[in-house]
């Protein structure tokens, strides 16, 4: 399932970092891909948090009922390994009243950020 849902964020991201310099978005419902009227929605209860730059992304992932976030990078300059779907502690989600989850966003278009990924 992990590589379903990093399968379709890295398709939304290669779609945003070719339509923008520097895109931050984060998708919890139906979302159009591109210029055609392609929609993607992610599963149920599942928000997916992008940073996009015309040459990297990185990109999040968490179920609001779930006890990890996965993330992965990829483009020139990434910190950490493109090849790997990394995971770490999800955030507290006790407030969150959108009733899908809300990773941590990332903070560079070349590394996850300050968690602990593994």
């Amino acid at each position: 399932m992990k590589k379903t849902i990093f399968s379709s964020i890295l398709m939304l991201v290669v779609l945003a970092s070719a339509s923008a310099a520097m895109a931050v978005t984060t998708i919890t419902g139906a979302t159009t891909l591109g210029t055609g009227a392609n929609s993607f929605t992610p599963s149920s209860k599942v928000g997916i948090g992008i940073l996009s730059t015309q040459t990297a992304y990185a990109a999040t992932s968490c179920h609001i009922n779930g006890s990890y976030e996965y993330g992965t990078v990829g483009g020139t300059g990434t910190t950490q390994d493109p090849s790997k779907i990394y995971q770490a502690p999800i955030k507290d989600q006790t407030s969150n009243t959108t009733g899908v989850g809300i990773p941590d966003y990332p903070t560079s278009a070349t590394a996850l950020g300050t968690q602990s990924w593994q």
